[in-house]
C-alpha cells in the first residue's frame, strides 16, 4: 500500500547504512568465520523456541494493555488490542523513534475506536511507568546478582550501570510528579499553547486545540485516579507486563543456549536492560539497527562472553525481536490497511471483516 512503500522507502537507507557499520564493525573486531561456524554449529530447533517466546511476550504485553484499560472502563477486544499493537510495532521499527512513535499510534487508534484519548494516554502512560520500573529492577537485580557471586565487572560497566539506573530513576521521578502534579501539567500544556501562539504570529487560532488538549489533561488525571480507586483491577495487567519482561529476556537465554553458551542470568538481566534503554531513546534510526547489534556485541563481550558467540547470539536475537516482529507488523497492517488508517479510514470495521 501507498503508506507503507512510503515508511519502507525511507528506512531503507536509514537500515542499510546501519547494518553497513555493524558489518564493519564485525570486520574489526569479530573473527567473522569464527561466528559463521558457532551460528552453523547452532540448534535451530531449540532456537525455534525464541520465536515461540516473544510470540508468547507479544501476547503477554497486548493483555497488559488490554487490561490496563478495564479499570477506565474503556475495555476492547483482545484482537483489536493485538491488531493495534502489532500495526503499532511495525510503525515504531520503520519510524527513527522508537517506543515514542509507537506509542502514539496506538493513542491513535484506540482513540478512532472511541476510546478517548485521555483514557488511552493514561493506558499507555501507566504501562510505560511499570515497564521502566521493571527494567530498573531486573538493572539493579542483575547488579546485585553479580556482586553476590564476586563476578568481575570493569569499571566501564559499573559506571554504565549506575548511570543508566540513575538517567531512568530520574525520568521516572519527573514523570510520576507530574502525574501527581495536575496543576503543573497545566500549566506546561498553557506555554506550550502560549509558544505556539506567538510563533503563528495570530495566523491560526489555537483555541480550540488548546481547550481539546486541556480536555483530555482533564480526562487523563481522572483515569489516573480511577486506577488509584481500583487497585485490585491493576493486578492483572501487573502480572502480564512481568511475564511479557519474562518471555522477552528468555528469547536472549534461548539464542545463547541453542549456540551451547550459558548465560549468567545476572548478566542477561544487565545487557537487557541496558539495551531496552538504549532502544527507548529516539536517535532517529529505525529499529536503532547497527547501534543496537554493536552494543549488544561489545556489552556481551565486556562481560566475557567470546566474541564469536556474543555477535552471533547478537546476529540470531535481533533476528527475532526486530526482522521476526517487522514481518509480523507488516502482515498486521496488510490485512488492516496501513493507508486506510492513516488517512482516517475506518479501522474497527476493517479488523471485524
Amino acid at each position: 500500500m501507498l503508506e507503507q512503500r512510503k515508511l519502507l522507502k525511507r528506512a531503507l537507507p536509514f537500515i542499510f547504512l546501519g547494518l553497513l557499520a555493524f558489518v564493519v564493525y564485525l570486520f574489526i573486531f569479530v573473527d567473522i568465520n569464527e561466528m559463521l561456524i558457532t551460528i552453523r554449529h547452532a540448534d535451530f530447533l531449540l532456537f525455534a523456541f525464541a520465536f515461540v517466546s516473544t510470540v508468547i511476550e507479544i501476547g503477554f504485553f497486548v493483555l497488559s494493555w488490554q487490561h490496563f484499560l478495564v479499570p477506565l472502563e474503556a475495555n476492547i477486544t483482545f484482537k483489536k488490542a493485538l491488531t493495534y499493537s502489532l500495526v503499532s510495532n511495525f510503525i515504531d521499527l520503520l519510524l527513527p523513534a522508537e517506543s515514542v512513535s509507537g506509542e502514539i499510534s496506538r493513542i491513535y487508534f484506540v482513540s478512532r475506536d472511541g476510546v478517548n484519548t485521555g483514557k488511552a494516554v493514561a493506558s499507555v502512560v501507566t504501562q510505560r511507568i511499570l515497564g521502566m520500573i521493571i527494567i530498573l529492577a531486573a538493572l539493579i537485580a542483575g547488579a546485585a546478582w553479580l556482586l553476590i557471586l564476586q563476578f568481575p565487572l570493569s569499571s566501564l560497566i559499573q559506571s554504565l550501570i549506575l548511570f543508566v539506573a540513575a538517567a531512568t530513576t530520574v525520568l521516572l521521578s519527573i514523570i510520576l510528579v507530574l502525574c501527581f502534579k495536575e496543576n503543573w501539567t497545566y500549566k506546561i500544556i498553557e506555554k506550550i499553547f502560549a509558544f505556539l501562539q506567538r510563533i503563528l504570529g495570530g495566523r491560526w487560532s489555537i483555541d480550540f486545540w488548546s481547550s481539546k488538549a486541556k480536555e483530555n489533561t482533564q480526562t487523563f488525571y481522572e483515569s489516573l485516579r480511577a486506577f488509584s480507586k481500583n487497585i485490585q483491577k491493576l493486578v492483572l495487567p501487573i502480572l502480564f507486563s512481568l511475564a511479557s519482561w519474562f518471555f522477552s529476556v528468555l528469547v536472549y537465554y534461548i539464542v545463547f543456549a541453542a549456540l551451547g553458551y550459558t548465560l549468567n542470568w545476572g548478566v542477561l538481566f544487565i545487557v537487557y536492560s541496558l539495551i531496552v534503554t538504549l532502544k527507548s531513546i529516539p536517535i532517529g534510526v529505525p529499529a536503532e539497527i547497527g547501534l543496537a547489534e554493536i552494543a549488544m556485541t561489545t556489552l556481551f563481550g565486556a562481560f566475557g562472553v567470546p566474541l564469536n558467540f556474543s555477535a552471533a547470539a547478537t546476529v540470531l536475537i535481533r533476528i527475532v525481536t526486530v526482522w521476526f516482529r517487522l514481518i509480523m507488523g507488516f502482515v498486521a497492517s496488510q490485512w488492516v490497511g496501513v493507508e486506510a488508517i492513516l488517512k482516517g479510514g475506518n479501522i474497527t470495521t476493517q479488523i471485524e471483516k
